[in-house]
């Protein structure tokens, strides 16, 4: 099991600290997430709550995830980073395939890439975006983009993307890992093609049945015989919930969380942190 910690909603000045003392603890790599704006009144569901609700504030830090993983990777040897999620649909795919592949090489290949199509329409206009294409959009993206961040000569001809050959340096000396959340079953499907699957957090008695769809879904593609991760947080986890789920083929996990008990964001210390994540260490690894 390679056990992640979730760096979300982590004040920027405690940010670095806090993932160098996870790679101090023995975590696997460490992850980020991405939102562009908090908008005063919220106006689309949050599709992962029952309420619809989401459950930060505007003042939630949320920096750029490339930049951030950029900056960890020159502090932290060995952690390895993934976006959890990246909202791929939301911007162009060669300012995408550009700061990526830049944090790739200045990571000494690190990186995962965990998307999503999102679900806040007022980002996806303010970057100028088709929010009722993003699926369609993101199903040709990930037709080109390994080519374009490998740094190879790459042309496309799409209904969404259109262009004659082109390249983009520097590119990486191995693909980035491509994993894919979401539960409809156009994210399932897009996730088999790729390289892994991301749910959300889950009690352990739920997580199974996902993996099975999971498996099904790539067995039907052909593909169940090639290297594919599988991550979903544990809410509440027992003893041994991690090693029946790693039985079961889950692959990846999140450490702990910084909410509060109703479960939203609230700031807290650096000790604080510190506290949560080395006492999950201590009963888990």
């Amino acid at each position: 099991m390679k056990f992640w910690q979730s760096l979300v909603f982590v004040e920027i000045d405690q940010v670095i600290a806090l993932a160098q003392f996870c790679e101090e603890l023995g975590f696997y790599g460490v992850s980020v997430a991405d939102h562009l704006v908090t908008t005063k009144v919220q106006s689309d569901d949050y599709f992962f709550r029952e309420d619809g609700n989401i459950f930060w504030n505007p003042e939630t830090h949320w920096p750029d995830p490339w930049a951030l993983t950029t900056a960890l990777s020159q502090q932290c040897q060995q952690l390895n980073f993934l976006s959890s999620i990246f909202i791929l649909p939301m911007r162009d795919p060669f300012s995408v395939a550009k700061a990526l592949s830049t944090a790739a090489c200045l990571s000494n290949n690190r990186i995962t890439m965990g998307i999503g199509v999102g679900w806040q329409k007022a980002e996806f206009e303010l970057l100028g975006q088709d929010f009722h294409t993003r699926g369609k959009r993101t199903d040709e993206m990930l037709q080109f983009l390994p080519q374009l961040m490998r740094g190879e000569m790459t042309e496309f001809h799409g209904k969404f993307y259109d262009f004659d050959a082109l390249q983009m340096s520097p590119g990486t000396e191995q693909d980035i890992p491509i994993m894919v959340g979401g539960y409809a079953e156009a994210a399932l499907r897009r996730a088999a093609r790729h390289d892994g699957w991301m749910a959300t957090s889950h009690v352990e008695a739920e997580i199974y049945p996902l993996l099975e769809k999971i498996k099904t879904i790539r067995t039907e593609h052909d593909d169940s015989e090639r290297p594919f991760e599988l991550w979903s947080g544990v809410k509440q986890p027992e003893q041994d919930s991690f090693k029946r789920l790693e039985a079961a083929g889950l692959t990846m996990t999140n450490g702990t969380n910084f909410l509060d008990d109703q479960g939203r964001v609230v700031p807290s210390s650096l000790d604080d942190k510190k506290r949560k994540v080395e006492a999950f260490a201590k009963q888990f690894f």
